[in-house]
Order: C-alpha cells, then sequence, then structure tokens
C-alpha cells in the first residue's frame, strides 16, 4: 500500500525500516473500546504487542514525578505490511520515550530514534482495561488501515530474537500444526494410494474433507505452513473453480509461512483453476485423458513460463513433462 504523502511512505513507528515500508496508521474507532477518562499513572508499567508467542514491540512507561518517562524496544530491522510482519532481525533496539502528555484520557508521545537522536515521531495511546491502541499521533485523516494492539504484560517481557528467516508472522501465529488438519490431508492420501482407487467413493469423501477444512480454516485453527499445505491439497482435490481459487490462496500462504515445498502446489492449483475456467494452464502440471484414455496437457499456453522459471516453482520442464505424457499413453 502506498500513499501520496511525504512522511507516509517511509515511516512506520518511528522510521523503524531502513528500507521502504507501508504505513500501518492506528485508528481508534477500528477497537470497540470502553470510554473512560484514564490517568497518568493508569498508562505505567509494561505493554507488549504480540505474533502469535513472540513479542515484536515492548513499550514500558515509568513514573518521573507528575509525568511518565520510557522506552520502546522493538527489532532492529524488520517489514510489514498490514499489521503482517517479515524480514525481523534477532538484533533489539531500545529507542526512547520524550515528550509525555495526557489530553482527554490520551497519551500523547515522542519515540526518539536510540541511533538518531533527530529522527522523532509522535504518537497517541488509549487504553481499554488492561489492552491498548496506537496510532501516529499526527497522520492526516482518510489513511485507514488495522491499528496495533498492546496488550499489558509483566515488566521482564523481552523482544523474541528466535524469528525465522523467509516466514510472514501475524497476530494469529503459532508454531504448533493442527493435529485435525494433518489426520484430514492424511486420509486425503490414503484414499488415493490404494492398490484400486474407487473414485466414486473418493468424491464423495473428498468433499467431506473440504467441509472439515473450511470449518478449520473459519475457526481460525490453521497456524503453520504446513497446515495451509496440507489444506491446499484437500481443496485441490475439489469439485469446482473456487475449490481450486482457495487452494491457490492457502498454498500463498503457506510459503509466505516459511513452507517451501508449498510453491509446487501453488503452481498447480493455479493451472488446475484456469483449467476449469476455460483458460490455459501455464506451469504443465495438468494432465487428463478422454474415454479412449488419450492424454493431453492441452489446453496449455507453453511460450508463458520457461523452464527456468518452472525450475524455482518446482514444475518438470517441458521436456520432462513430455516424457510424462508418453509415460501415460503407454499405460492403455
Amino acid at each position: 500500500m502506498t500513499f501520496g504523502i511525504d512522511r507516509g511512505i517511509t515511516r512506520m513507528l518511528g522510521r523503524i525500516l531502513q528500507y521502504k515500508v507501508c504505513v500501518l496508521v492506528a485508528i481508534f474507532s477500528f477497537v470497540p473500546m470502553v470510554v473512560h477518562a484514564a490517568e497518568m499513572k493508569d498508562f505505567a508499567g509494561t505493554w507488549v504487542m504480540r505474533l502469535g508467542p513472540r513479542n515484536i514491540f515492548v513499550l514500558r512507561f515509568m513514573p518521573d514525578g507528575e509525568t511518565l518517562r520510557g522506552t520502546w524496544d522493538r527489532p532492529v530491522k524488520f517489514s510489514d505490511n498490514n499489521n503482517t510482519f517479515a524480514n525481523m532481525s534477532s538484533d533489539v533496539r531500545k529507542d526512547r520515550i520524550s515528550h509525555v502528555r495526557l489530553v482527554d484520557g490520551t497519551l500523547h508521545f515522542v519515540v526518539v530514534n536510540a541511533n538518531d537522536s533527530k529522527d522523532e515521531d509522535m504518537y497517541a495511546m488509549r487504553l481499554d482495561g488492561d489492552r491498548a491502541v496506537m496510532a501516529f499521533d499526527d497522520i492526516p485523516a482518510g489513511l485507514v488501515v488495522a491499528p496495533l494492539l498492546f496488550e499489558r504484560s509483566g515488566g521482564d517481557a523481552n523482544v523474541a530474537s528466535d524469528w525465522k528467516p523467509n516466514r510472514l508472522y501475524t497476530a494469529s501465529d503459532s508454531d504448533v500444526p493442527s493435529a485435525e488438519m494433518e489426520k484430514i490431508f492424511s486420509e486425503d492420501q490414503r484414499v488415493r494410494l490404494a492398490a484400486k482407487v474407487d473414485w466414486k467413493a473418493v468424491t464423495g469423501t473428498d468433499s467431506d474433507r473440504r467441509e472439515q477444512t473450511r470449518k478449520l480454516l473459519d475457526a481460525g485453527s490453521l497456524h503453520t505452513g504446513k497446515d495451509y499445505e496440507e489444506a491446499a491439497f484437500v481443496f485441490q482435490h475439489g469439485s469446482k473453480p473456487d475449490d481450486y481459487l482457495l487452494a491457490h490462496t492457502l498454498a500463498m500462504v503457506a510459503v509466505s509461512k516459511g513452507d517451501a515445498t508449498a510453491i509446487w502446489i501453488a503452481a498447480a492449483t493455479l493451472d488446475r483453476y484456469l483449467e476449469t475456467t476455460g483458460q490455459k494452464q501455464v506451469f504443465g502440471t495438468q494432465y487428463s485423458s478422454d474415454p479412449q484414455h488419450h492424454w493431453t496437457q492441452e489446453p496449455y499456453q507453453r511460450e508463458l513460463i520457461s523452464d527456468s522459471l518452472r525450475q524455482q516453482l518446482g514444475v518438470p520442464s517441458q521436456a520432462i513433462q513430455s516424457e510424462q505424457l508418453k509415460a501415460y499413453e503407454s499405460q492403455k
């Protein structure tokens, strides 16, 4: 997301990046909050913003006479896009909080970059019990995206250092795979590996597995790349274009969460979606036969994707695909 204001394009939480990022503007109206006249002392303590079990930001306010002083700990580097975060460094930077004032129950303060005292940003914070929502203090109206949510924590809270490369993090993250999703996927594969497959029966149970998987998705029960890759395979065995489009979406999430093996199912789901909507597949992952068992990959747009790009996606070259087609034909 790009905004047409100079300050908004490159600044997020006090110019926290050393490269271009999108701005996250926390709009207070996004989160239902209890209206109460918070006092300065109510903000004292430790506040954290979590991505699953990990703290990405730790905000501390300490009493200082009639006002507060504080610090903001955060990874030295990371990238963000609408409350999703990636490319986190394990090193932590401790910025200083200054110029704290309370206006109508909202705490306004300035964050000073620990590496550049001239780099300052203003924020506003509002409380709802042991929760808080944060916004830039001087962003023009009209820029609306998800807020930054903090919660009160113990004083020993620290910014996490065990971030994994090539993984996207969200607030609902977990490192624990879904046992239910694994069970559904295992059954999806088992029925296809039988010595003699009863495809009519498999089609019926496929529908049940899609419904079970959809319930897990709706409940927010899938978290890991493995979870989403398994869900992608279940919907790849669907019956209509929307199933394949959802499968492709699930595969993209799996890749974003660091499951590089899901790149193949991402390609295959797109091919199947294109094929079932009357368009040409582009990777060459789909083979089909007519009642006479003549095998084909058509319709197939072979020129769009090069073999070198197919290799990056875990897809066989066109030469190997041709050999595979011959192998299927020889089984007639």
